[in-house]
């Protein structure tokens, strides 16, 4: 029997906060609900004995779901040797719920905490300022070593709050946390991917387009016309040849190149320069006060992804039952990268209240869908650098495919490049 070594469960996909980068803002016609109890119970009764890892948590908060307590303590008692994690918002972790969760056997607790002061957090996670999330943070801090939890903080970067990135560390090392992991921010909307800190472009691509900026302008304009000049007159200009042997000098370090988004990342470069300063800042003072820190790539590197679901032999599974590959393909939303809309389709394999979670993970499209990803950067090309993805390329507009032939692509994926992190 065949079985995923670890499962991302969502308990509910019901939510208490309206954070502002939400993907939940831009469902249309989405069902609500929490998991059922004996569906989970299904679900931990077949994995007995080969789950090696489970986070509980998905698009909701999973402690508005009212067994969430009896959920950790049922995966607890199935297994001794499964490491069970969860991230909250915080707002229901008071000392007293602190003291329910940690006694069932939990592993792990991240709470989502953007900025160390209930100002901006309740800006950006609207709804928090009714909640004492600071307080239970705090409170969770003073009983985790009673219970040997690890406690920790989850940060979405963006525009409003990267500068108080060190300020989150040194708050973590005085409430003595164990971990303090960073994402960048994923834009489901227009307005959050102009609050974005980072490119999709590689570094080599960036810096090639810095130093050749004024020839590739130049010759990418006349390399057009020089092309429709071979096609109709059949004589050349040489202007084409002339800009392909330059990006050949870079195609032969293995990276290609993107103008468009090149360009925009040398015109952001103090920006992106001022945001690799401030993670630094964070990682030393981390370093200094022996705090694990889990922190995001500013720039891509096309040549260096890998899916964490992949690289850990994870599934998700939805409230409902329905198994998706991970957090991405989970629901069906927009998404603005690579200076374009798109839309990302929800990827279902199958439900495991009609099916065995085996008889899903076994399914020979499962099966394929992560053989292919296991060498991702071979396999699946990534779009932040090359030229047609500026130029309404027919496999960027939905997630369907990609031009290597793969159906569903993970092409435009920042989870794989590094830039996006989840705890799973």
């Amino acid at each position: 029997m065949s079985l995923p070594e670890g499962l991302q469960i969502e308990p509910t996909n019901k939510c208490n906060l309206a954070c502002v980068m939400c993907v939940r803002n831009t469902w249309r016609g989405e069902k609500f609900g929490q998991m059922d109890f004996g569906l989970y119970q299904k679900i931990i009764d077949e994995t007995q004995g080969s789950l090696r890892r489970l986070a509980l948590y998905g698009f909701g908060e999973p402690l508005t779901h009212p067994r969430f307590p009896d959920m950790v303590r049922y995966a607890r008692e199935a297994s001794d040797s499964t490491y069970i994690l969860t991230v909250t918002n915080g707002t229901l972790m008071t000392r007293e719920m602190a003291e329910k969760v940690f006694g069932a056997g939990i592993d792990e607790v991240a709470f989502s905490i953007d900025a160390p002061e209930l100002g901006l957090l309740s800006k950006i996670r609207v709804g928090t300022a009714t909640y004492d999330v600071l307080g239970n943070l705090s409170s969770a801090a003073k009983i985790k070593d009673d219970y040997d939890v690890r406690l920790g903080i989850t940060v979405v970067l963006m525009k409003w709050n990267y500068k108080l990135l060190p300020e989150i560390a040194r708050k973590a090392e005085e409430l003595g946390l164990d971990f303090l992991a960073v994402s960048h921010l994923v834009p489901y909307t227009e307005a959050m991917m102009k609050e974005t800190v980072y490119t999709t472009a590689s570094r080599q691509a960036v810096e090639f387009y810095e130093k050749h900026a004024g020839d590739l302008e130049e010759l990418a304009k006349e390399a057009i016309y020089d092309s429709m000049l071979q096609h109709y007159t059949l004589t050349s200009s040489g202007k084409k040849q002339l800009y392909l042997q330059l990006v050949d000098k870079l195609g032969s370090s293995g990276y290609s190149l993107n103008v468009d988004i090149s360009r925009d990342a040398v015109q952001r470069k103090e920006l992106l320069s001022e945001v690799e300063m401030y993670i630094e800042k964070a990682a030393s003072i981390a370093k200094e006060y022996g705090l694990e820190v889990k922190l995001p790539n500013v720039y891509a590197d096309a040549n260096k992804r890998s899916c964490p679901y992949i690289d850990l032999n994870y599934a998700m599974i939805l409230w409902n039952g329905d198994v998706v590959p991970c957090m991405d393909l989970a629901y069906t939303h927009p998404l603005y990268t690579n200076l374009h809309p798109k839309t990302i389709k929800k990827l279902v394999f199958g439900n495991v209240e009609k099916q065995s979670l085996s008889d899903v993970w076994s399914s020979s499209s499962f099966k394929w869908f992560r053989e292919t990803r296991k060498n991702l950067s071979k396999n699946v090309p990534w779009c932040g650098d090359c030229q047609f993805a500026t130029r309404d390329c027919w496999y960027i507009r939905v997630n369907e495919y990609d031009c290597y032939g793969n159906e569903v692509g993970c092409n435009e994926c920042i989870y794989s490049a590094g830039l996006a992190h989840c705890l799973i």
